[in-house]
């Protein structure tokens, strides 16, 4: 069976539980990406971030920086 892919996201990650020690203590658990899905029709998506405490974040702007090749 396949994991469900949630509409208007632009990443979807499929999980298994790697880790599961901290979670009485902190309730904390490690996962492992399994799978992965982007929609490649969503362009510039504007991605949360997580950074504890009830903060999130949105991503920033883009920076374009030239490429050094020798």
């Amino acid at each position: 069976m396949a994991s469900p892919l949630i509409a208007g996201c632009y990443a979807n990650l499929e999980c298994k539980v790697a880790d599961s020690r901290l979670v009485n203590k902190d309730n904390f658990f490690v996962l492992e990406v399994i799978k992965a899905w982007i929609d490649p029709a969503m362009k510039n998506p504007r991605t949360l971030h997580h950074q504890g405490i009830g903060v999130f974040m949105l991503g920033g702007e883009t920076i374009k920086l030239p490429l050094k090749m020798k």
